[in-house]
This record gives C-alpha cells, sequence and structure tokens, in this order.
C-alpha cells in the first residue's frame, strides 16, 4: 500500500514545566551570569534569532540536571537543541508557525522505499524502518519521512513510501 500525504496533528501536551512555548521567538545568549560548566556560545551565535519548535524534558548531558531542552530553528535554519538559560523570548510568537504535526507512521513502521539508482533513469527499491519526519524547515509541513536501511538513513516522500 502506498502511503499517501497525511500530517497528523501533534496533540501531545506541552511539558509542563516549560517556560517557552511552539512558536515563541527567541534570541540566543549566553547565560548572565556565567555558569561554567554549561559553557557559552560563540560570538558569531549570540544574538541570532529563531523560533521554538519543540521541548523536551531531558537530563542536560553536561551536568545531568532534568529540565526543559527546547528545540530552536534560527533564521539562517540551523537547529539548536538548548536550555533556557541560553535562550531569550523576543515576546511574541511567529506569525507563520504552522502546526505541530505527527507522522502518520508510527516510529519502527517496516517500508519498502523507491530510490534513484546510480544508473540515469533506473530506480531501486529498499526495506526499512520509519525513525521520524522529514522537515526542510519547521516554518512548513514535513516533506516526507526518515527511514533507516541497515546504517544509512533516508529522507524520502510518501509517494517513494509502500508500507509492508
Amino acid at each position: 500500500m502506498t502511503v499517501g500525504h497525511r500530517w497528523l496533528l501533534d496533540e501531545t501536551p506541552w511539558p509542563e514545566p516549560a517556560t517557552l512555548v511552539y512558536g515563541e521567538m527567541v534570541e540566543l545568549a549566553t547565560p548572565h551570569p556565567p555558569v561554567p560548566e554549561l559553557g557559552q556560545l560563540g560570538p558569531e551565535t549570540v544574538g541570532s534569532r529563531g523560533v521554538i519548535v519543540g521541548c523536551a524534558i531531558a537530563p542536560d548531558e553536561r551536568d545531568g540536571r532534568v529540565g526543559p531542552l527546547y528545540s530552536v530553528e534560527t533564521e539562517d535554519g540551523s537547529p539548536w537543541r538548548l536550555r533556557p538559560e541560553f535562550l531569550v523570548s523576543r515576546g511574541g510568537l511567529h506569525p507563520g508557525m504552522p502546526p505541530r504535526y505527527r507522522s502518520d507512521l508510527p516510529e519502527g513502521t517496516r517500508v519498502r522505499i523507491r530510490m534513484e539508482s546510480d544508473t540515469p533513469g533506473a530506480t531501486a527499491d529498499a526495506v526499512g524502518e520509519v525513525t521520524g519526519i522529514w522537515w526542510t524547515t519547521s516554518l512548513e509541513p514535513p516533506k516526507g519521512y526518515i527511514v533507516q536501511v541497515g546504517e544509512y538513513s533516508h529522507c524520502v516522500t510518501p509517494q517513494q513510501t509502500e508500507v509492508l
């Protein structure tokens, strides 16, 4: 069965301890006063603007503290995962944020994918497992799925995907 282009709304509640919300505009900063064990952002990064695109309550590998870790996409498209100490709210929501989406195929779903072959005009099939959603930017709906085939990950459109 070929997969249609269906992205479901992600209605998972936003983590309670989070002080920043989905779509909130932020600026990247170094904590003040500095917290040596957390490190600091470089001068080329401090002041970059972005938008909150996700949040997880997880341990920070630097000091083991469990708390919100925010996924941020900056204006240049760079992805960041930062603690709140490194983020300053700019006081508003991004006007063009789409809703949060989740995949219609759960992680681990076995699929056959059709990939371009090294031979011009030819295709090759491979079997793998869905590991997530493929985004090019968080400001647009997803493009497709991330599929693990052996030790490689492939970004494929729903039209290239067949559920096994």
